[in-house]
């Protein structure tokens, strides 16, 4: 439509049909001055103007005026409830209480939540409000604070618990480290000082290093196994601690401990050599126990059906006191000592039954018999070998009657060492290897491991006759003739005199 120039008032106000706006060119602002040539009638916004009744042109005139404004379709707009100038209904800037785009469910305009993610055109999240206008209302800064509040003291509180779980975790690891570092690298634990109140250790026989620590660490002696081990590795002596009981201090260094072990020699001990005959270890239990002579011996004949003796033994406790070192725990008594005697006998004569037979013996009992006269005839182990091989010669032939005419045998059923000629023709005596053949009826010495093995190993030769001239000094011979002259030349060295038909010394 054609602008028309100089649109009077009276040409304003009979504009009255609405029309429909176009789009404006400019949107007008609120505020802006009033143009000359358009009429003041004081209308609000967004209310219908009413004007006087005027009879309608025939053609209604539009069109922008000369400021530029179609007010024709402004009015009409007017009447709808749009914008005057932005074409949108007006909208009322009154707060609801919520922040801006937000309903009151907490959903915001578009359906998201307060504090919602967003979306942008390249794909990246935004949080709400972040680069968008901020509410600087005195509530939404107090609000803010507060907020910033707790969550200064809930960043505060993860700090320090996490400031605390660190910490626990270094001193766990610091601990671990320290641990492993004693366990591999540090010394063991050990005591100091000079120990306390004394208790006595059992060292068992065969034991070593370690095992002889777990004893005294049992006992309290020393604070550790492996100090004590240490100790033992560093002294070569280590291995020659002696079997046995000991007094020692608790609470001693390990090193002071072994020292003292190896100064005992066994602690508290009996030791009973071989060859010895029962009524001898009877005396030396006596004394090692304090115990009044005779004591020991009483004991093994009043208890001699509870030490534990094989069937064969007829109840003779002659050869089953073995020899070897006896530890002395405090409060022992004799039958204590007897009962381990008795039982290390057993044990070793246990397999003896099957080579017995091999040597021309009967059976274990044979064996110690001749392996107790071995061990008193004889003084060097070097010897026994040959001994042995005489005794079986001899009890094979029939040149000397199969007796072994040994003194030895005579002399232990006498308790007494001088023979007479009345005692060597006294066949009455089973102990009589002169007149009666083959071994005596019991043994008449307790024998040790040596003696055992010569028997079952004796040496190759024809030899009948043997005298130990001296304890270093053994003479065979395989004839009378050569035998003679060697008992003759040892009893004239003993101041005694000489028998050339039982090839033996006398007293008179």
């Amino acid at each position: 439509m054609a602008q028309q120039q100089g649109m009077s008032p009276q040409q304003a106000q009979q504009a009255q049909q609405p029309q429909q706006p176009h789009q404006p060119q400019q949107p007008q602002q609120p505020g802006a001055q009033q143009q000359p040539g358009i009429p003041q009638q004081g209308a609000q916004p967004g209310r219908r103007r009413r004007a006087a009744p005027e009879p309608e042109p025939a053609a209604p005139v539009s069109g922008p005026g000369p400021d530029g404004i179609d007010w024709e379709a402004e009015a009409a707009a007017l009447e709808a409830g749009a914008d005057p100038v932005g074409g949108h209904a007006p909208e009322t800037d009154e707060w609801d209480g919520h922040p801006d785009g937000f309903q009151e469910d907490g959903r915001h305009e578009d359906g998201h939540h307060e504090g919602a993610e967003y979306r942008d055109e390249d794909g990246h999240a935004e949080q709400e409000g972040f680069l968008g206008e901020e509410d600087s209302s005195r509530d939404a800064q107090k609000k803010r604070k507060e907020k910033g509040k707790k969550s200064g003291r809930r960043n505060g509180g993860a700090c320090l618990l996490v400031a605390l779980v660190l910490v626990g975790a270094l001193g766990g690891a610091g601990w671990w480290g320290y641990g492993f570092y004693q366990d591999h690298f540090g010394p063991p634990p050990d005591f100091t000082g000079e120990g306390g109140s004394p208790v006595q250790v059992e060292v068992k026989s065969g034991a070593v290093g370690g095992q002889i620590g777990l004893a005294l660490k049992s006992a309290g002696v020393v604070k550790s196994v492996d100090a004590f081990s240490k100790a033992c590795d560093a002294e070569p002596k280590c291995k020659n601690v002696q079997p046995g009981f000991y007094s020692l201090k608790k609470e001693l260094p390990a090193a002071t401990a072994l020292s003292e072990l190896l100064n005992g020699a066994g602690g508290a001990a009996l030791v009973i050599p071989e060859g010895k005959t029962a009524a001898d270890i009877y005396t030396l239990i006596d004394g090692k126990l304090k115990l009044p002579q005779g004591t020991t011996a009483g004991v093994a004949k009043a208890q001699v059906g509870s030490l534990g003796l094989p069937a064969y033994a007829n109840g003779n406790v002659e050869g089953f006191l073995w020899p070897t070192r006896y530890n002395i725990a405090d409060g022992m008594k004799p039958e204590d000592l007897l009962k381990q005697m008795v039982k290390n006998a057993t044990d070793k004569y246990a397999t003896l039954d099957a080579d017995a037979s091999k040597v021309g013996l009967k059976n274990a009992y044979e064996v110690v018999i001749e392996a107790s006269i071995l061990q008193r005839e004889g003084n060097k182990v070097e010897d026994f070998a040959k001994m042995a091989r005489t005794i079986q010669n001899r009890l094979a032939s029939d040149a000397v009657r199969h007796t072994l005419g040994m003194d030895t045998t005579l002399q232990y059923s006498l308790g007494r060492k001088d023979l007479d000629k009345k005692d060597i023709n006294d066949g009455s005596n089973k102990y009589n290897t002169y007149i009666n053949p083959g071994l005596p009826p019991t043994p008449i010495s307790n024998p040790g491991d040596d003696a055992l093995k010569a028997v079952l190993n004796p040496a190759d030769g024809k030899w009948l006759y043997f005298i130990a001239m001296s304890p270093s000094n053994t003479l065979f011979a395989d004839t009378d003739k050569e035998h003679a002259a060697n008992v003759e030349a040892y009893c004239r060295a003993a101041g005694q005199g000489f028998d050339k038909v039982g090839l033996h010394c006398t007293t008179k």
